[in-house]
């Protein structure tokens, strides 16, 4: 048995283990308040309470922007790693330069992996572009998210969003779900399972 042939179960294992012993871990440490308000308040207690219940929205916010960024990197180092092992010689730099998108179909078409059951390629696609908006901030990859997946700023009012526009601030508005986590989980594991051509392969975790 060549050890590329693990590769995949050993990616697999690695995506599962940071989405539960880091990423859910700590989201469970940072819930989200629903009754953050604006307006006047009876107490100075009051007010601090509300203050402090609106900083820690924004850093559980935070938390997700950064676990779904690093989340896309860890898949995409994998990808790479794995597609330099089964590139023909003279196109294994090709893993190192091809842009992510044209990658993930050049080795699923050469690996014959189905992508499009359950949305496993969207799905990865839409993480991706995810990371690259809250990793530049401002730029091409927030503008497309915001038109592809607008859902991630349904939490503002169409006047706020309007602002988040004109000042350029969208990046710093996207809320990302714990479903959305979930989603994304299930897609990385269903393609590193679709990769795993050994006895005893997972396609589909628990999650």
């Amino acid at each position: 048995m060549m050890p590329q042939d693990l590769l995949p179960r050993q990616f697999q294992a690695d995506c599962d283990r940071f989405y539960k012993r880091v990423i859910m871990a700590t989201l469970n440490e940072l819930a989200i308040s629903s009754d953050v308000r604006g307006g006047e308040f009876f107490s100075l207690n009051e007010f601090l309470d509300n203050c402090e219940k609106q900083t820690s929205n924004l850093l559980a916010y935070e938390a997700r922007r950064s676990f779904a960024l690093i989340l896309a990197a860890l898949f995409e180092r994998q990808l790479r790693t794995w597609a330099r092992l089964h590139f023909a010689e003279g196109e294994k730099e090709k893993a190192n330069t091809s842009n992510f998108g044209p990658l993930v179909l050049k080795i699923a078409d050469q690996q014959t992996l189905d992508l499009s059951a359950a949305s496993v390629h969207d799905t990865i696609s839409e993480l991706h572009l995810l990371a690259n908006a809250v990793r530049h901030g401002h730029g091409p990859a927030v503008i497309q998210l915001r038109k592809s997946y607008p859902h991630f700023w349904s939490h503002l009012a169409e006047a706020a969003l309007l602002e988040c526009e004109t000042r350029h601030l969208l990046s710093e508005f996207i809320q990302i779900s714990d479903g959305d986590f979930v989603r994304y989980i299930r897609a990385l594991t269903r393609f590193w399972g679709l990769a795993d051509r050994e006895a005893g392969a997972t396609i589909d975790g628990p999650y």
